[in-house]
């Protein structure tokens, strides 16, 4: 049986990355191992999980004595490395050239252009995914750099839902990664008596919450029985989101953990998830996803992280970011039109069925384990 380390910085099984390492490790015969800086939680599906320690974004830089004392204890067939536009450079660690390595990059993030600074402020960006460290360095990365770092480390195959990643890696064997999404018999229904509208995510205004809430008088003037949800994940901005939401009508925060997201959506009649940035999180944007596997509707901006799950008109409605009358208009309207509804409902479902499972994830992320390996162990 094959033996599967995966590294990644940070482990988290409620994070988009953790989320699709555990579904991995469940799904893609043989024996799973984690090797992380700190694992929060999830350990119970992996053989064995070690942390190593040392700084989210440097790792594993600094640690790399650790890991090659483990790896050379586990003699994996495979490392798969999660990671983000620096993950070439990584696969090229002297550490990890005695070993198969397949790349799993989930984003090539870069600095938001000068039009887009005026969405959020210099703080709110630096506070989030946005504008941290790492993506000014990614923004700087010739892609040429990145494809001969590959070819050094002897990475024939790299996996990506983030279509950006396969332009600039031209040339390469990039391929395709569904984003995964859950199964669940529970579906979400139309109502036209006070219907929800949930979001659930960071407290962050990246995410487009105060573009929400400046649409919400709008919306409410439509369809004046509307209830908005908010599943919050508390962030340094949280108490002035609460500020906000506490001056308007039929608001609720909720921002302890929420034990089944999915029956939230179901209980909802429309997901909105209006991000104002490409790379607002990591591609791809896993609660739209989870939105579509119970048939929740879907509006979201038109950023990359969402383009890896939503195609705009077809399986979901996308709006300009930060544009509040925009996403009032899209809201109001899918609520108080049935037709509209229960077409976007019936797609989401499909693409999940036919191109976003988890099961499909599996067999995309085996068929690169199983790419240049024999069916027998290769360990050292």
């Amino acid at each position: 049986m094959r033996r599967i380390v995966h590294l990644i910085a940070e482990f988290s099984s409620h994070e988009a990355m953790g989320r699709t390492v555990t579904e991995t490790a469940s799904r893609v015969p043989g024996e799973h191992f984690l090797v992380t800086s700190q694992a929060h939680d999830g350990a119970s599906v992996f053989q064995e999980v070690d942390e190593l320690g040392g700084t989210v974004a440097s790792f594993p830089l600094g640690r790399t004595a650790a890991l090659a004392g483990v790896l050379a204890r586990i003699q994996p067939d495979v490392v798969h490395l999660h990671a983000g536009a620096l993950g070439p450079l990584q696969a090229a660690m002297p550490v990890l050239r005695p070993y198969k390595t397949v790349l799993t990059a989930y984003a090539w993030p870069t600095v938001p252009g000068p039009a887009t600074w005026r969405r959020a402020s210099l703080a709110e960006m630096r506070a989030s995914n946005v504008l941290q460290p790492r993506v000014a360095l990614t923004t700087l990365l010739p892609p040429f750099i990145a494809t001969a770092a590959l070819r050094r480390a002897g990475v024939s195959t790299v996996l990506t839902p983030d279509p950006r990643v396969a332009a600039r890696l031209r040339g390469f064997d990039v391929r395709r990664l569904p984003s995964g999404a859950p199964t669940d018999s529970r579906r979400a229904s139309f109502s036209a008596a006070a219907p929800a509208v949930v979001f659930a995510g960071r407290a962050e205004t990246v995410r487009g919450l105060d573009t929400l809430l400046a649409a919400w008088p709008s919306i409410k003037s439509r369809v004046p029985d509307a209830r908005l949800r908010l599943l919050l994940i508390p962030r340094p901005e949280l108490p002035a989101i609460l500020d906000r939401a506490g001056a308007l009508s039929d608001v609720e925060v909720v921002t302890t953990p929420v034990p089944d997201l999915l029956g939230e959506f179901a209980a909802a009649q429309v997901g909105t998830w209006p991000f104002k940035f490409d790379y607002t999180t990591s591609p791809p944007a896993m609660a739209v996803a989870e939105a579509m596997s119970v048939g929740l509707p879907v509006v979201a901006t038109d950023v990359a992280c969402v383009r890896a799950v939503l195609e705009p008109g077809v399986n979901g409605v996308a709006v300009p970011p930060a544009r509040p009358l925009a996403l009032a208009d899209a809201i109001a309207g899918l609520l108080r039109d049935e037709v509209g509804w229960r077409r976007y409902a019936s797609a989401g479902l499909e693409s999940v069925r036919n191109q976003l499972g988890w099961d499909r994830a599996a067999e995309v992320t085996a068929g690169a384990y199983a790419q240049d390996l024999p069916i027998a162990s290769n360990r050292r």
